[in-house]
């Protein structure tokens, strides 16, 4: 199913899926006491339920794969703080233990896309590459903001297939 057959009402609940990461990483993070390292892993969460939602063939798998994965190992080493691990290591081990249940899928019939896998993995470490120097990318709110558009985005292509 291509971006342009999906069901409007699959759109609109993949937008509520968004829209929830949003607000909580609004109220949670931004506006909260939860800490930033949450972030990637909400993230990850929001596209997961978008990607259930969907369905086998309804899109987001790569990216809720990836991110889960490496947002999984951010919480775990900021709530152990291991001593013997190196950090970039275990992210990097995180995301591909994400590509890894992405193959895992893709051998039980989901769809799961290998360029999506990538544009998934490179921006999650663009983002950490660059946190270090931008503000924004340790911020939640700019976050917040990216998956409230994605959410608008899944509404107007939602309107567009009630329309077909």
């Amino acid at each position: 199913m291509g971006p342009a057959a999906k069901p409007a009402r699959v759109r609109f609940v993949q937008a509520a899926a968004f829209l929830l990461g949003a607000l909580a990483l609004e109220a949670l993070i931004e506006r909260g006491s939860t800490p930033f390292y949450w972030t990637p892993l909400i993230i990850g969460l929001s596209y997961l339920g978008a990607a259930i939602a969907g369905g086998k063939s309804g899109g987001h798998w790569p990216t809720a794969c990836v991110l889960v994965g490496w947002g999984a190992v951010v919480v775990w080493a900021a709530l152990a703080r291991p001593v013997d691990v190196n950090l970039e290591g275990a992210y990097l081990v995180g995301a591909g233990a994400g590509v890894l249940v992405a193959g895992v899928l893709l051998r039980r019939g989901f769809k799961v896309d290998v360029v999506g896998l990538g544009v998934a993995a490179v921006g999650a470490g663009l983002v950490l590459a660059l946190a270090a120097r931008h503000d924004a990318a340790t911020e939640a709110r700019t976050f917040a903001i990216a998956l409230a558009v994605v959410a608008l985005v899944n509404v107007a292509l939602g309107l567009a297939a009630r329309k077909r």
